[in-house]
């Protein structure tokens, strides 16, 4: 070997000033990751922490592909550091992100098939005047161009005074012979009701409410819908935000542009307790939603704006021994959040196995902070 090759080979062996301190904050990583994976089986009653964690998971993915990346180029065998943490919680790595969506219906679907939409429609940009009837024209649009046999509306609003826009009685015209299932959570002057609404196509047997503990502007309904032969229950839910206000959005975008250590500290904070408060409240909702479940003489569709990510307890308990409809049939992220916040996959359609589900689709139009979500479904 020559004098020229013997140093190039142990230019290669020298260690890069950055593989000891990426080495380190691998480490790190693999840490939080871990535990991570507890946040599913942690009621944030016991442990806030984890359900703030929960909402950094898709995050941790994409530090966990860098890290395997660079180490595939530079030390292979570090590589498997971070990949053993994600084949550990592969599963939870399934729950957000999919790779082919499949629109076709599985062979063993005997029974109606039934399209079902589910959207956030924030009050149809009732507060932005300049635009709240455009968008509610487009919103309709939208409607009326799915065409779904069961519509679930989260932020509801509808007034019978005249200077407000037409909801309730303009679903009626265009959909002739809908159903409605409607229940407020706020009436305000002028008759403004604030709520959430289910509209089928089919016939609706027995509706009702869901009660929780906490009186707040939350709520879920659940309507059986007769589909030929079979009745299904649909529960179409708006669960507990974390009621960030003007102060704290404000503060999210002074943290991009750079913050004093103070204002970190008192913003922080006041985010920080927002977050423990609405993960806390969520359990408490859905664990009545899933009491109520199982006392369901019929197969269960649950949807709605959950406010909380797949990683999270709240998601865990609903998803048990159901099917996510996203998981099943859907492709990409599917994130569904369009606010100031990261878009995270916060609302979802989950089902009882007896129920086959096919074509789950994030429709792309930004008409509210939600993106609406579709899949179709039959009893099998």
């Amino acid at each position: 070997m020559t004098s020229e090759a013997a140093t190039t080979d142990q230019a290669r062996k020298r260690p890069s000033r950055w593989h000891l301190p990426l080495w380190w904050l691998n480490l790190l990583a693999v840490g939080v990751l871990l535990i991570t994976y507890l946040a599913p089986h942690v009621s944030p009653a016991t442990a806030w922490p984890l359900a703030v964690l929960a909402f950094t998971f898709p995050f941790q993915l994409a530090v966990h592909a860098f890290f395997i990346l660079y180490w595939l180029v530079f030390r292979r065998k570090r590589m498997f550091l971070s990949g053993v943490a994600l084949l550990i919680g592969w599963g939870h790595v399934w729950d957000h992100v999919q790779l082919f969506g499949s629109s076709s219906a599985p062979e063993e679907v005997k029974g109606e098939a039934v399209k079902l939409l589910s959207w956030n429609v924030r009050l149809f940009d009732l507060y932005n005047w300049d635009h709240s009837e455009r968008t509610h024209d487009a919103i309709f649009k939208v409607l009326h161009r799915e065409n779904a046999g069961i519509m679930c509306l989260q932020e509801f609003f509808y007034s019978p005074d005249k200077q407000f826009m037409r909801t309730r009685d303009a679903l009626k015209a265009e959909f002739p012979g809908i159903q409605e299932h409607v229940a407020w959570v706020h009436t305000a002057r002028l008759q403004q009701h604030f709520g959430i609404a289910t509209y089928s196509l089919h016939p609706i047997a027995m509706r009702g409410t869901v009660e929780f503990k906490r009186k707040s502007g939350n709520i879920c309904i659940w309507s059986d819908i007769v589909i030929a032969k079979d009745t299904v229950r649909i529960y179409n839910a708006h669960l507990a935000s974390y009621h960030f206000g003007d102060e704290d959005y404000k503060f999210l975008d002074r943290l991009e542009a750079g913050t004093d250590a103070d204002s970190i500290k008192t913003g922080g904070g006041r985010i920080l307790g927002r977050l423990r408060a609405g993960a806390i409240r969520r359990a408490d909702e859905v664990a009545a939603i899933v009491k109520h479940m199982e006392g369901s003489p019929h197969p269960v569709i649950f949807c709605g704006d959950l406010n909380d990510v797949p990683m999270s307890y709240a998601y865990a308990q609903l998803a048990s021994g159901r099917e996510d409809a996203f998981v099943e049939s859907g492709s990409g992220f599917g994130g569904t959040y369009i606010g100031k916040l990261p878009r995270l996959r916060i609302d979802h359609i989950l089902h009882d196995p007896s129920i086959a589900g096919w074509d789950f689709r994030t429709l792309p139009e930004e008409l509210s902070d939600h993106h609406a979500i579709t899949f179709r479904f039959a009893v099998r």
